[in-house]
C-alpha cells in the first residue's frame, strides 16, 4: 500500500467542475507546456463530449502545502481570478489542454492566464445537420448557446429565438443542458503529505500507468517542480527574471533554463536528479558573490537569446511549440556562452551550418529523450572550442548508437503516425522547417517564417471531416494515421483553414495552387481526387524527403 501518495478517483459534471476551475485554486506546474490546441482540437473535444465519448482522465496533484511560493514558485494559474483565499491548491498534471478548451468555450473564446490572453476562433453548431464547424458562417456560435443556456443571458436567448425555429431552439437548449449537467469528467487526485524523491518517483509511476497512451511525465519533471521551491532570495529572482524574459519571447519551459543556468555554475546535469544533493548545490550557488552571480546570469540570458534568435533566423522557429524537445537549445546556448558571442554576425558560416544540422538531427531523432542527464553532460563537456564541435557531438551520438542520417524511410514513418499527437511532433517539426526553407507562405501572402505562429493552423489538405466520410476504415488508430499523417498536413493561415472547412481539394485547391506548390502539393489536379489519395500521399512524402536532401544534404541521405 502506498502511504506517500493518496489516490482519489471521482467524476464531476462540467458545470460544477468549471465553477471549481474558476475558483483560483488550480495551477499549472512549470513542466507543463503552454496551451497549444487549435480550433480543430477544440471542435473535436466538444463533439466527443456531446456524443458522450470518453476524453481521458484529468490528473491533479494536491500537495501538502497550499503555498505555491513554497511548492512551485514558477507555476501559473490555470485561469486568472480576482482573488484566491483558498487554503488548498491543485496542480494540473495532465489535462490542461482539455480544461483550457472548456474554459474558452464557457468564456466567449477568451481567457487570461498570468496576465496573458488566450484566444481561439469560435466553434459553431449547425442544428440542421447537427455538426460542428470552425467558423460562424455555417452555424451558430457555441458561445451564444452558452450565454443563453448557461449564463441565462436574455439578449442571447432572444436572438436565438429570432434566428432559429422553435424545434431547433428546444433541441439546442437540451443539448447544452445535457452537456453541462450530465457529462461526467473523470478526475484522479494524487494527494501527498510530504514531497521528497521517493514521493515523486511514486507519482511519476502512477501517472504513467493512468495515462498509458498520453504524454509521459517523468520523475525528474515532477521533482523539478518541487525543487524549484528550494530556490530562494536573489537566486530565485534572477532565475525567474531569466525565465520570464525567455518565456515571453519563445514560450520556453523552466526546465531548460534551470539546466542551462546551473551548468554555468559548474553543476552537472546528474546533480539535479537527487533531492538532497540538489538542495546542497543550491545552497552553494547561493553563496556566490552577487556581482559574479549577476555576470553569469547576464551571460546566460544573452546566450539563450542568441540561440533563440538563431533558430528564428535560420529555420523560422520563433516559438517553442514545434520543438520535439527544448533540451536541444542547451548545447547551442552553451556554445555561445563559452565563446562569449554577442551577435550572430560573429559566427562563421561553417559554425552556423554545424549548429543547424546538429539541432535538426538531434531534435528529429529524439536524442535527449532517454539518458538525458548523461548525454547532455557529455555534450556540454566538449563545448567551448573556437568552433562549434559538430564532429565531436556527432561522435557522441555515434557512440550512443543514435541515427546519424535522416532517410526516406524515416520520413515515410510519418505516414503511419498521427503527427498532431505527441508521437508525431518530430515529423511535424521537420515539415515546418522544410516549408520555411522552401519559402512557403501561409496561403495569404506571408512567408511562414516571417508571420505570427499564432496565426497558423495545421491544415488537412484532404480535410478531416471529408476523409472521415469517405474513408472506409474501422480501426481508430489506422483511421487517425490515415487522416492526420505527415503527407496530409501543412501550415496555412487559420482564417483560410476555417474557410476551407470540409471542402474537397478538387474544389478549393485551384484558388491556392501557386502557394500550394511551395507546400510540396502536386499541381496535377487528378491527384486531388479522393480515389487518388494514396498516390497523393506517396507523392508528397517523397517531395518532403527530396526538399530535405536539397537544404540539408549533410544529414539527409
Amino acid at each position: 500500500m502506498n502511504t506517500r501518495v493518496k489516490i482519489e478517483v471521482k467524476s464531476e459534471i462540467i458545470q460544477t467542475f468549471v465553477d471549481e476551475l474558476n475558483s483560483g485554486k488550480y495551477f499549472l506546474p512549470s513542466f507543463q507546456r503552454q496551451y497549444v490546441w487549435d480550433e480543430d482540437d477544440i471542435k473535436d473535444l466538444i463533439d466527443s463530449m456531446i456524443r458522450n465519448y470518453p476524453i481521458g482522465t484529468i490528473i491533479l496533484w494536491k500537495p501538502s502545502s497550499a503555498l505555491t511560493s513554497e511548492i512551485e514558485p514558477f507555476s501559473k494559474p490555470l485561469v486568472d481570478v480576482k482573488r484566491n483565499n483558498h487554503r488548498e491548491i491543485y496542480y494540473v498534471i495532465d489535462g490542461q489542454q482539455r480544461l483550457t478548451s472548456l474554459l474558452l468555450l464557457l468564456n466567449n473564446w477568451e481567457i487570461e492566464r498570468d496576465g496573458e490572453k488566450i484566444i481561439r476562433g469560435p466553434i459553431s453548431y449547425n442544428p440542421s445537420n447537427k455538426k460542428f464547424y470552425k467558423s460562424t458562417k455555417r452555424g451558430i456560435d457555441l458561445s451564444k448557446l452558452i450565454k443563453a443556456f448557461y449564463h441565462y443571458d436574455n439578449n442571447a436567448i432572444s436572438d436565438l429565438k429570432n434566428e432559429t425555429t422553435e424545434e431547433n431552439f428546444i433541441e439546442m437548449k437540451a443539448m447544452i443542458t445535457e452537456f453541462l449537467n450530465k457529462y461526467p469528467i473523470p478526475i484522479c487526485i494524487m494527494e501527498t503529505r510530504q514531497e521528497d524523491e521517493k514521493t515523486f518517483s511514486d507519482m511519476a509511476e502512477i501517472f504513467i500507468r493512468i495515462n498509458k497512451y498520453g504524454i509521459r511525465i517523468g520523475n525528474l519533471e515532477l521533482m523539478l517542480s518541487f525543487l524549484a521551491g528550494t530556490i530562494k532570495g536573489d537566486l530565485k529572482e534572477r532565475i525567474n527574471g531569466t525565465y520570464e524574459d525567455l518565456h515571453k519571447k519563445f514560450e520556453i519551459d523552466l526546465q531548460p533554463v534551470i539546466r542551462f543556468v546551473f551548468s554555468n555554475f559548474n553543476l552537472k546535469q546528474t546533480q539535479i536528479s537527487k533531492v538532497e544533493q540538489f538542495k546542497r548545490n543550491i545552497e552553494e550557488v547561493s553563496k556566490y558573490d552577487l556581482n559574479e552571480s549577476a555576470k553569469i546570469f547576464n551571460k546566460c540570458n544573452k546566450a539563450m537569446n542568441l540561440a533563440i534568435e538563431l533558430l528564428g533566423k535560420e529555420l523560422g522557429l520563433h516559438n517553442s511549440r514545434l520543438l520535439p524537445s527544448q533540451t536541444t537549445l542547451i548545447p547551442i546556448a552553451k556554445y555561445f556562452y563559452m565563446k562569449g558571442i554577442n551577435s550572430l554576425d560573429e559566427l562563421e558560416k561553417d559554425d552556423t551550418n554545424g549548429i543547424v544540422n546538429w539541432f535538426i538531427l538531434t531534435s528529429f531523432n529524439g536524442y535527449y529523450s532517454s539518458q538525458t542527464d548523461t548525454k547532455l553532460d557529455r555534450d556540454l563537456e566538449i563545448i567551448g572550442n573556437s568552433y562549434f564541435p559538430y564532429a565531436e557531438l556527432i561522435k557522441n551520438m555515434q557512440d550512443r548508437k543514435a541515427r546519424l542520417k535522416i532517410t526516406l524511410e524515416d520520413i515515410k514513418k510519418g505516414l503511419e503516425l498521427n503527427v498532431l499527437r505527441l508521437q508525431g511532433r518530430a515529423h511535424l517539426f521537420m515539415l515546418y522547417i522544410l516549408l520555411v526553407k522552401n519559402c512557403a507562405d501561409n496561403w495569404n501572402g506571408v512567408l511562414l517564417g516571417q508571420g505570427d505562429f499564432a496565426d497558423l493552423a495545421k491544415h488537412h489538405i484532404f480535410p478531416k471531416d471529408y476523409l472521415e466520410r469517405e474513408l472506409e476504415l474501422e480501426e481508430t488508430d489506422v483511421k487517425e494515421a490515415s487522416i492526420n499523417n505527415l503527407a496530409n498536413i501543412t501550415f496555412i493561415h487559420r482564417d483560410i483553414n476555417s474557410e476551407i472547412e470540409d471542402t474537397p481539394p478538387e474544389k478549393y485547391m485551384n484558388d491556392y495552387v501557386i502557394s500550394a506548390k511551395k507546400h510540396f502539393i502536386p499541381t496535377d489536379n487528378n491527384l486531388w481526387l479522393i480515389d487518388q489519395y494514396d498516390t497523393f500521399l506517396q507523392y508528397r512524402i517523397t517531395q518532403i524527403h527530396t526538399i530535405g536532401r536539397k537544404f540539408f544534404k549533410d544529414i539527409f541521405e
